[in-house]
């Protein structure tokens, strides 16, 4: 099969999200492969084997490679999936406040945490919250949406569900190529 330009991204940012889950749920940290790498800075390993694969930096590149670039390209081919999720964000945040006029009878979350992701303005209260802060600085619209660190392996899964989809869609298309 001949993978578009955008199917190829989506599938190589999957992926390399799906390796630094199993590199966690495997204890790659603690293995003996880790300790016998060389680093050009040792500093960087011993800070890793510190911070763990399931750090601040790691959900945020998950949250780009999951939320943003798909959202863009998954979310007219998936709508209910997409839905759903703002269903589920809906049942786990924390707090959400929103100024938008389109949030009027309900927030979109799943957009203004992809704009917030986009325009990097998360921030963590440690092992309490991630905070999510959408800005429109023309109008003065702000989003404001807060999840707990609990709820997000659980945002994360949603979101991979909608990848399987998506993967399963790719895998029928190549069949049905094959079949012609």
């Amino acid at each position: 099969m001949t993978l578009s330009q955008e199917d190829n991204l989506l599938l190589q940012a999957h992926f390399t999200t799906v390796l630094l889950i199993e590199l966690k749920n495997n204890d790659f940290l603690d293995s003996s492969y880790y300790e016998q790498m060389k680093f050009g800075d040792p500093f960087i390993k011993d800070s890793l084997k510190k911070i763990k694969v399931d750090n601040q930096g790691a959900l945020l590149m998950t949250l780009c490679a999951m939320l943003v670039l798909p959202k863009q390209l998954l979310e007219n081919q998936f709508p209910a999936e997409f839905d759903n999720l703002n269903k589920f964000i809906d049942l786990i945040k924390l707090k959400a406040n929103s100024s938008y006029e389109s949030d009027s009878k309900s927030i979109d979350f799943v957009r203004h945490m992809r704009n917030a992701v986009a325009h990097g303005r998360v921030t963590f209260e440690p092992n309490v919250s991630v905070i999510f802060l959408d800005k429109n600085e023309s109008s003065s619209r702000v989003c404001e949406i807060v999840v707990p660190i609990s709820g997000m392996g659980f945002f994360l899964e949603q979101l991979q569900n909608i990848f399987r989809r998506y993967i399963g869609y790719l895998q029928e298309v190549e069949r049905n190529d094959k079949n012609s």
